[in-house]
């Protein structure tokens, strides 16, 4: 029994051969699949690592641009407040050298009052003296036109008396041919009546000759008063002469010296002297009264001019030192908010990167998870089928990948972990820790591949939808662009050549070309290639464009300021006609001797009645300051004393300058115009 029980097993050793080869190829094939799956899992981990690395990399720039940035802001913040404590600081210095300015100002002022009020006085003085001046003048000229008539009138007497001399000659010439005519014809009637004749010419001849001696004393007596007026000059000069030196040695001990008491004795002396002294030295003390009045007068306006300037320097230098403050540290202020601002946007969208790389990042493990998830899927089915074995050998094939992908999930939570111990602990990335040995096979889970291949659906129905809505984007902007050509064609054809609304849709189309065109640009350089050296070409473009447009505005605007000038010109014309016209007054504006293009605050009023120009010498007007309110009148003597006789009636006592303008009006009406009439 024994014998036949071995014998079969004895007699058949083909097919445990058989048994072990089948054992050994599937054996050889189960290697080879480890091997294949091996070299994919190596393949897996170096995407893996190199994708790691790169977002590594991206990552610590991204924080070592947000430390720089970070050291920006610092930088623009210690630097504002160290611009903010300037600011206080140069608050405190104007505000300090304004009060004293302004203390300045108060005393210089009143400095100003006092000296107006001398220089009026020596105004009304040299206006008295002037006005005897032009009295002396007078007189002067009217010797001069009498002097020049009385040559006129000799000469004639000259030329009357040689014609009278001629006609003596011719009568005695006819007395001797009319006395031989009466010896030979005894014609005594004729010889008396020529007797008579000759007797009366030679009384005419004698009161001419009289006359003729007469005319040559007063020519003497002219050149005699011409000689002394001459030596008078002469003196004149010499004494001015020799003032101007004495002025050049005693200009300090003047401007020390300035007492009124002293112009009032000289005066009084000058006076006094006239009366007792001659006419010779009462002109000589008379001119040397009025040199040294004339002197002290001029140093006295230049004190006050001196004065005047230092008063505009130093409103000058207050409205400069305004204006720096207003052009210098407003604008720097500003520059430094918009700095921050543009920081802090950039800090918001530097931390939105952030997040949105991170979003990514875990993005990128998901897809990772699910692509291990899906190539192991793919694999256990193609094995599957591949090989029609029986239900156990498939039950183990997707156990195995189940178990496969399970590692690959734990590989992937370590290495998650890695990456966090190593981002918190910043050192280099080490080597990723692999089981020692296979696990062993755990219970069969299809949840992972069933949600798998459920993500794979929703993704393609996903990506179905996807396109239907880039169709239908598609359709929408190009029946978008087609009403949009529609709409330009019949614009087009409405709209006229010259159409404002037109130009200024074309300049802002332009300038947000130019502005896509510089963002570009400015992207491709500072964002990819991160070379700042050089502008972009859209960035000078668009500056171009900039200066073009306000180029444009500028000259809108200096036309409009030229067309407005040329009208308000011509309209003030016509005020200034019709003020003369009706109220007659012309009224000049006086320049500002400080600025020339600028008014000051004096008035020029011309009378009408007074346009004029009496031999060469300009019309009397009045001179009107508005802002010290005071009125002075330009011209002759009469002039200034008609001014000072109506001021004293209308302005003084009354206080009415419209009647007092009123009054002079009338009276120069009463005078010019009565006395050409007459």
């Amino acid at each position: 029994m024994t014998e036949r029980s071995l014998l079969p097993f004895l007699e058949q050793p083909s097919r445990i051969d058989g048994d072990h080869r089948a054992s050994r190829e599937r054996l050889a094939r189960i290697e080879y699949e480890l091997s294949t799956l091996k070299t994919e899992k190596r393949l897996l981990q170096q995407s893996k690592d190199a994708a790691i690395g790169r977002y590594e990399e991206l990552l610590a720039k991204k924080n070592d641009e947000l430390l720089h940035l970070q050291n920006n802001f610092d930088y623009l913040f210690n630097q504002r407040k160290d611009l903010q404590s300037k600011l206080l600081n140069q608050k405190e210095v104007a505000s300090a050298s304004s009060s004293t300015l302004n203390s300045e100002l108060k005393s210089l002022a009143t400095e100003n009052k006092a000296l107006k009020g001398k220089l009026e006085k020596y105004e009304r003085q040299f206006n008295s003296i002037s006005g005897k001046c032009d009295h002396l003048r007078a007189d002067l000229n009217r010797e001069l036109q009498s002097n020049d008539q009385f040559r006129d009138r000799i000469k004639e007497m000259k030329n009357e008396n040689h014609r009278l001399t001629k006609l003596n000659d011719d009568i005695l010439e006819r007395m001797k041919a009319l006395s031989g005519q009466l010896e030979s014809n005894n014609s005594f009637k004729n010889y008396e009546d020529l007797q008579l004749r000759l007797v009366s010419l030679q009384k005419t001849n004698n009161q001419l000759q009289f006359r003729v001696d007469s005319l040559l004393q007063q020519k003497t007596s002219m050149e005699l008063l011409k000689q002394k007026n001459a030596s008078l000059e002469s003196k004149i000069s010499t004494l001015e002469r020799a003032e101007e030196k004495a002025e050049l040695l005693q200009l300090e001990n003047l401007e020390l010296r300035t007492k009124f008491d002293e112009y009032f004795g000289v005066i009084s002396t000058s006076v006094q002297s006239n009366n007792s002294e001659s006419t010779d030295d009462s002109v000589l003390k008379f001119v040397q009264t009025f040199k040294e009045l004339q002197n002290k007068n001029l140093v006295l306006f230049e004190k006050l001019s001196k004065v005047e300037s230092n008063v505009s320097r130093l409103e000058e230098t207050n409205l400069r030192l305004q204006d720096e403050i207003n052009q210098e540290l407003k604008p720097k202020l500003e520059n430094l908010q918009n700095l921050v601002i543009q920081q802090e946007n950039e800090i918001k969208e530097l931390k939105k990167q952030k997040v949105l790389n991170s979003k990514e990042i875990e993005f990128l493990r998901n897809s990772l998870k699910s692509l291990d998830s899906v190539t192991a899927h793919i694999q256990a089915t193609k094995i599957s089928a591949g090989t029609d074995g029986s239900s156990k050998e498939t039950e183990a094939r997707r156990q195995a990948t189940n178990q496969y992908l399970s590692n690959l999930e734990k590989l992937v939570d370590d290495y998650k972990k890695e990456v966090e111990t190593l981002r918190r602990n910043s050192t280099l990335p080490q080597s990723v820790i692999t089981p020692a040995k296979r696990p062993r096979l755990i219970d069969e889970d299809d949840t992972k591949t069933r949600a798998a291949i459920a993500l794979r659906n929703e993704n393609l129905e996903l990506l179905a939808e996807i396109r239907t809505l880039n169709d239908k984007l598609n359709l929408v902007t190009k029946k978008l662009k087609l009403a949009e050509k529609a709409t330009d064609s019949t614009d087009h054809i409405l709209e006229l050549r010259s159409n404002p609304f037109s130009k200024d849709q074309a300049i802002k189309q332009e300038t947000l070309n130019r502005l896509q065109d510089e963002n570009r640009s400015l992207i491709a350089k500072y964002v990819e290639s991160g070379n700042v050296e050089s502008v972009p070409r859209a960035v000078f473009a668009r500056q171009e464009n900039d200066k073009d447009v306000l180029q444009a505005k500028i000259d809108h605007l200096t036309k409009r300021i030229d067309r407005l000038s040329s009208v308000y010109a011509e309209k003030s014309k016509e005020i200034i006609a019709v003020i003369s016209r009706y109220f007659g007054y012309k009224i000049e504006f006086i320049l500002s001797p400080l600025n020339p293009n600028e008014m000051c605050s004096k008035i020029k009023l011309v009378s009408k009645y007074t346009t004029r120009k009496d031999l060469g010498v300009s019309p009397p007007y009045l001179t009107l300051d508005v802002h010290n309110k005071s009125l002075k009148a330009n011209g002759t003597y009469e002039f200034k004393a008609m001014c000072e006789e109506l001021v004293n009636q209308w302005v003084n006592e009354k206080n009415q300058i419209p009647c007092f303008l009123s009054a002079l009006n009338l009276k120069l009406y009463n005078e010019y115009f009565v006395k050409l009439s007459n």
